[in-house]
């Protein structure tokens, strides 16, 4: 089963886990960071295939567009546990394991594959 979520789960899970009223900075950069694990190759066939790629995306796009005031990190790490979570593949973080692969998206050492493969081990 593939889940497919809006920007209005992105924005409930901002409101959980930043500080009340945290700004959106760029509107069309929460639209992406909500659509973007939905692209599809052809029509129904979804690019991103499995669980840990599609919740790297959320993660990224927050990190890269940083479609809000501040908090972008957590949000985006905190959407990517809740997809993670809802597909059925929760993960167990290492201490200290988000940090670095925050800073290492940050430094442009982790790009989106990475990111999947670091969900993706953490899952196992």
């Amino acid at each position: 089963m593939t889940l497919y979520v809006d920007a209005g789960w992105v924005l409930n899970i901002q409101l959980d886990v930043s500080p009340p009223n945290t700004p959106i900075r760029d509107w069309g950069a929460l639209q992406c960071m909500a659509d973007r694990h939905r692209f599809e190759r052809i029509a129904g066939e979804p690019y991103y295939e499995e669980a840990a790629s599609r919740a790297a995306t959320f993660l990224h796009t927050a990190l890269r567009l940083r479609p809000f005031t501040d908090y972008n990190a957590v949000i985006g790490a905190a959407c990517a546990w809740e997809y993670m979570e809802q597909s059925g593949t929760p993960f167990t973080l290492p201490p200290g394991g988000m940090a670095k692969l925050v800073a290492d998206i940050r430094s442009d050492e982790a790009d989106l594959q990475e990111i999947a493969r670091q969900l993706r081990d953490w899952a196992a």
